[in-house]
């Protein structure tokens, strides 16, 4: 794609009309701007979500007040699209992480999204790193339940493509589109290392460079189907100018409106389906000519797809008896958000760690913020609140380690401080302090397990999880401890047993983390 193609206005006014209206005024909107921009181009209209993690159901984000987003609401709006522009016009794309994250899929092995998405009627998707969470058999069998393609170019398995799928030529409107996947080449150390065994990951910019000259010849219109992130998708846009569009996903970014990189579009859309993503191009002689992409927030206000809310129900039945016995209550809401769980400390982050440190009596416990993926609210608690929380096949581990490797994982832990990272650590039994502004490797201060400071040369009988004593998230120091206890009892289940045994469930003692200014 060139530089200069006309971006077409009124994203603006039709979003800030949205907010007040009902979905099918503003689709009528979005209509009549295309109408009013007369040509001969063929056009293209493609929707997009990523990093929908399980919310096939709307859902109330912290702080609102009335449920939104969702596969069942994005459902409804993907059809009005359909219906006002002709099917014919519409690609309907998922940048990847939409598998796992909630007890719906969790339990299921993710099926429950694949059936949405097939009833939704998707035309391909890119597996992101949480897709292989269940492991790569599971992962097998759900992409042959999917109904379109999983793509995945850079994904392979004793040098034949994972997915089976490195691109997908469509044609759509008489315009031949190609899609390429990417899936996020440190896929192995944010998933446990079980789960992608024998399967390389290769570099994402390289295998799309390679990629695109078998595909772009081909195709009138080329797209990334990206679960990269944001700042890797302008890095692969700059690097292979040969596609035309990013769809992007992994970083939860939220592009309000499409953003043009080196002449390429960049588009993502948020998260939780809590949008979906809009991008009309009109494409004349294997050109984009122009083009308008901005977001759709999925508001209360949208109907719920009935046919999406029927395999929804039929799901919820099957978990019904198992995850909505009440275990306890709290008088408080637990903090699980991911900016505040993968930044700082957090009451759940305290509570979680105490939890896997009294379960095996270790001197301190760490558990990483990225593990934690949902709060709790206070009142009832159940069993579906601590799946939601800790979704993750973790079982509890304890090592032994040295002063010195505790250090070096603090470190890590606290490298990207204040932006967010799923390594960042929830501690229990110690306390310490961060100075941002030091350099990397000395930016601990004050490090104590209990009233004692941490003594370099001492061994420390460390609690943790399995993914992170196996080296996830990068930490490789965790892979140099030696083994007590490979207990393999679930997180989730003793987390329910402690609040099966308190009742009521009060803040754990804070001040753990102090990061100075």
């Amino acid at each position: 794609m060139s530089e200069g193609h006309k971006k077409t206005q009124g994203g603006d006014i039709l979003r800030a009309r949205f907010r007040s209206s009902s979905v099918v005024l503003v689709l009528i909107l979005v209509t009549l701007l295309a109408l009013s921009m007369p040509s001969v181009a063929a056009e293209l209209i493609i929707l997009h979500t990523n990093d929908v993690h399980s919310r096939v159901e709307s859902h109330i984000p912290q702080g609102a007040e009335e449920e939104q987003g969702g596969r069942v609401r994005a459902a409804t709006v993907i059809d009005e699209i359909r219906e006002m522009y002709g099917k014919e016009k519409v690609l309907l794309l998922d940048a990847g992480d939409s598998l796992h994250g909630m007890n719906i899929d969790n339990l299921f092995g993710g099926l429950p999204s694949i059936e949405i998405m097939n009833a939704m009627g998707y035309d391909a998707f890119t597996p992101g790193n949480h897709e292989f969470n269940y492991g790569q058999e599971v992962l097998v069998e759900r992409i042959a339940d999917a109904k379109f393609p999983t793509l995945a170019a850079n994904v392979s398995k004793n040098g034949s493509l994972f997915a089976g799928y490195s691109a997908l030529i469509k044609e759509v409107n008489g315009i031949k589109v190609g899609i390429i996947g990417l899936v996020p080449e440190e896929t192995p150390i944010v998933t446990h290392p079980k789960n992608v065994e024998g399967l390389t990951f290769r570099d994402p910019i390289a295998t799309a460079k390679h990629t695109v000259k078998a595909v772009r010849p081909e195709v009138d219109v080329l797209i990334a189907l990206s679960h990269l992130g944001y700042a890797m998708d302008q890095q692969l846009a700059q690097a292979v100018p040969e596609f035309d569009v990013i769809v992007g996903g992994h970083s939860h970014t939220t592009l309000e409106t499409a953003v043009e990189v080196n002449g390429v579009i960049l588009v993502q859309a948020h998260e939780y389906a809590n949008n979906v993503g809009f991008l009309r191009l009109e494409v004349e002689d294997k050109e984009i000519v122009s083009y308008e992409g901005f977001l759709i927030p999925v508001t209360p206000d949208v109907a719920k797809h009935s046919r999406v809310q029927y395999i929804i129900d039929k799901w919820n039945a099957e978990l019904q008896a198992r995850l909505g016995t009440v275990i306890g209550s709290s008088d408080v809401s637990w903090n699980g958000e991911r900016e505040y769980v993968r930044t700082q400390e957090t009451n759940l982050g305290n509570l979680v760690a105490d939890v896997i440190r009294g379960a095996v009596d270790a001197d301190l416990a760490v558990t990483n913020g990225g593990g934690i993926r949902a709060s709790i609210h206070a009142g009832d608690i159940t069993v579906a609140d601590v799946y939601n929380v800790l979704p993750f096949d973790n079982s509890l581990v304890v090592v032994e380690m040295m002063g010195m490797d505790i250090l070096e994982a603090l470190e890590h832990s606290v490298r990207l401080v204040p932006e967010q990272n799923g390594g960042f650590l929830q501690v229990s039994g110690m306390t310490f302090e961060v100075d941002p502004k030091a350099l990397p490797g000395g930016r601990i201060i004050n490090a104590k397990v209990g009233e004692n400071r941490l003594a370099a040369g001492t061994y420390y009988k460390v609690a943790t999880n399995d993914f992170l004593a196996a080296g996830g998230d990068g930490y490789e120091t965790f892979m140099n401890a030696t083994l007590v206890a490979e207990t393999g009892i679930m997180l989730r289940d003793v987390m329910v047993d402690y609040i099966l045994n308190q009742g009521t469930v009060v803040e754990p003692e804070a001040g753990r983390i102090l990061i100075l200014k």
